[in-house]
């Protein structure tokens, strides 16, 4: 048998949440922590996190003692509990408290009550009745929006807007992404750039690091002569890793799967007074690479090629980098400000071979202020 002073200082590698509600209901006060100079505290732990045991008593309210005082814990809750061995996984057991022989506190699984476990092999433990402190709900819908704004007067005159919003919908298995952005510039009272973009991006999981996704996304650029062009694909995805660390996201996600490309044109056709379409389908590769810095940094990295099936070497590859920056990082921020992040990316469209009078590249860079929520 392990030694419950020894086990009582191992336990608990993270953040505990205990709740014993039946026993605040009742009135009835019947936990126990023993100090190590053998003092005795009655009442009920209602939470144990990092260094700090809290314990709400009748005599003090509520008390937080540090772990290193602590000799042991008593849990006389008889209410069932869930425990995880193995935080890397979603895999819980529903406990009960009891006793050995030796009068130690081991946990009695209810699935299987010939195997006991003692507080030392449990990494997490909580209430039945409240969230999951490991993998707690995610929020279903999320959503950000960001507005960039320059402008000079003077010996010239200049002003660019750049703007862009998402609403996110995540579940545990899939993530379905609607976005739209705007760049657009004038130089002496004459318009040089005008670009909208919209899109969606639905991904389902099956697996850690399979998944199956549907994409559109269209877009208008006078200055491309783009009406109208609208790329959408379908196909699989592989996630080489796909993290998170406190909170801190590191991914890298590779695509393949088929697209149609249509582009209505400005121009008109030779010949005719129609505008200029284009029909093809392509393959659609797709990359994406994200990292959670722990300064506040992220940086995000996305590349897509749509190489036409009939003529591989005539495609277009859109590439993407965007690094943001949490503003409550400079420490002088307010707290209503922690959701406010300062952008910088640029946007490069890359045409294989582009139409007669346009350049091979079209770039887009921006300085943003963005607010999620």
């Amino acid at each position: 048998m392990k030694n419950p002073k020894n086990s009582n200082f191992k336990i608990m590698k993270k953040l505990l949440s205990l709740f014993v509600a039946a026993c605040l209901a009742s009135g009835a006060m019947a936990d126990k922590i023993t100090t190590v100079t053998d003092d005795v505290i009655n009442g009920t732990v209602t939470g144990i996190k990092g260094g700090n045991v809290t314990i709400e008593t009748a005599f003090a309210g509520t008390l937080s003692i540090a772990r290193e005082q602590i000799k042991s814990i008593d849990y006389e809750n008889e209410n069932t509990l869930f425990v995880r061995t193995d935080t890397t996984t979603r895999d819980k057991i529903e406990v009960s408290v009891s006793r050995d022989a030796e009068g130690n506190v081991v946990l009695i699984p209810v699935a299987d009550k010939n195997k006991a476990l003692s507080l030392n092999d449990v990494s997490t433990l909580w209430a039945t009745d409240v969230e999951d402190p490991d993998f707690p709900p995610v929020k279903l819908w999320s959503f950000s929006a960001s507005l960039g704004m320059t402008g000079h007067e003077g010996s010239s005159s200049d002003i660019s807007i750049s703007a862009y919003f998402d609403a996110v919908r995540t579940t545990e298995h899939s993530t379905l992404k609607l976005y739209a952005t705007m760049n657009k510039a004038r130089s002496e009272g004459v318009k040089t750039s005008e670009q909208y973009i919209a899109g969606l991006d639905y991904e389902n999981r099956p697996s850690e690091v399979w998944n199956w996704y549907l994409r559109d996304e269209a877009q208008h650029n006078r200055f491309n002569d783009y009406k109208l062009r609208n790329v959408a694909g379908a196909g699989f995805g592989y996630y080489f890793w796909n993290t998170t660390t406190d909170g801190r996201v590191s991914l890298l996600r590779f695509r393949l799967g088929l697209a149609h490309s249509y582009t209505k044109h400005y121009s008109k056709t030779p010949g005719s007074n129609s505008c200029a379409t284009d029909s093809d389908i392509a393959l659609d590769l797709g990359l994406l690479f994200h990292y959670d810095f722990t300064s506040g940094i992220s940086w995000n990295t996305e590349l897509t090629y749509t190489p036409l099936i009939g003529e591989l070497d005539k495609g277009t590859l859109v590439h993407e980098t965007k690094l943001a920056y949490l503003l409550k990082e400079f420490g002088l921020i307010s707290d209503k400000l922690t959701d406010i992040s300062l952008e910088v990316g640029m946007r490069n469209e890359y045409q294989t071979r582009p139409e007669p009078g346009t350049n091979h590249t079209d770039t887009t860079w921006y300085l943003r202020l963005s607010k999620s929520w």
